[in-house]
């Protein structure tokens, strides 16, 4: 019966903290070695707990050291989140601007940081496994459960998010730029005045065509979302029949190993047997000889006696 104690969880957490704080070089050796342990204790659900853990690749390691050793630093990064919605949302060009200026300098500033943390961890990272750690936090910048994942120093793999952020209010009207100011110009010959109706002609239809954007990237959103899930759902049962042939060859191994140590030790009571038969054989051989010079004796010396018995 499977344990679910909280005493299990916690050694499931104990375990996966330690784990994603050694170099990724290092995990499976680490890994495998948690596992022993756990099957040595009989702790059979939790040895399969650990074995389900995934060795994480080399930026999501970055992001788990950042995590681990900057977290007030990453937490301010991700807190730029909300105001990049909000002026996602109300298409507030000027605000956008700015706080996606402010994002790319910090996404920077933490991926040089995260790059002299793995220096000092002894496995410095190329600038290509840091472009990829840029391309985590800005996924985490743009969906809440990636900046969990983020967040919890246990990520796994290297996240990317090709979209625009968060869905636009379809009534939203777009904020207008700051205008700086500036002299009136000089007056011009009157023209033909455009017609209030083609203004807002115009505008309903820059409208539609955001609209329509936004439709057809929340499809390919959705779609690709559906085809993670899919793609999570094969590996999730790809690892269960894993570590179900995990078990069934151990266990195979450990009765191969009974069985050796079974036929060693009846080989060695056939050679210890076989060599008292020899011993036995021996004894009987002799045995037999004197047996044969005995009786040869007796009937010499009876033979005699029936010489002398004659003579009286």
């Amino acid at each position: 019966m499977a344990d679910h104690s909280p005493t299990s969880e916690k050694d499931l957490d104990a375990v996966a903290d330690e784990l994603y704080g050694v170099l990724p070089d290092e995990f499976i050796g680490a890994r495998d070695a948690a596992v022993a342990e756990a099957r040595e204790r009989g702790d059979r659900e939790l040895a399969k707990a650990i074995g389900r853990l995934r060795r994480p690749t080399k930026a999501a390691w970055l992001a788990n050291l950042l995590a681990r050793h900057r977290a007030a630093q990453l937490d301010g990064l991700l807190g730029l989140a909300a105001g990049l919605a909000d002026a996602q949302r109300t298409l507030d060009g000027a605000a956008l601007r700015q706080l996606s200026g402010k994002r790319h300098q910090l996404v920077a500033a933490m991926a040089r940081e995260a790059g002299r943390l793995a220096q000092e961890a002894g496995d410095p990272a190329a600038e290509s496994v840091l472009r990829e750690l840029q391309g985590i936090l800005d996924a985490a910048l743009a969906r809440p459960e990636i900046a969990e994942q983020v967040r919890s120093g246990r990520l796994t793999r290297t996240l990317s998010y090709t979209g625009f952020g968060p869905e636009t209010d379809p009534d939203a009207v777009p904020a207008p730029p700051p205008r700086p100011a500036r002299e009136e110009p000089a007056a011009e010959e009157p023209g033909p005045a455009r017609d209030t109706r083609d203004t807002e002609a115009d505008e309903r239809a820059r409208r539609e065509r955001l609209r329509a954007e936004r439709d057809r990237r929340a499809e390919a959103l959705a779609a690709a979302e559906d085809e993670e899930s899919q793609a999570r759902s094969t590996q999730d049962d790809a690892d269960a029949a894993r570590e179900d042939a995990v078990d069934a060859r151990d266990e195979a191994r450990n009765r191969v190993a009974e069985l050796t140590a079974e036929l060693e030790a009846a080989r060695e009571r056939e050679r210890t047997t076989a060599a008292a038969a020899r011993d036995a054989e021996t004894a009987a051989k002799s045995a037999a000889r004197a047996v044969g010079v005995a009786a040869s004796r007796t009937a010499r010396a009876r033979a005699r006696l029936e010489e002398i018995e004659a003579e009286l």
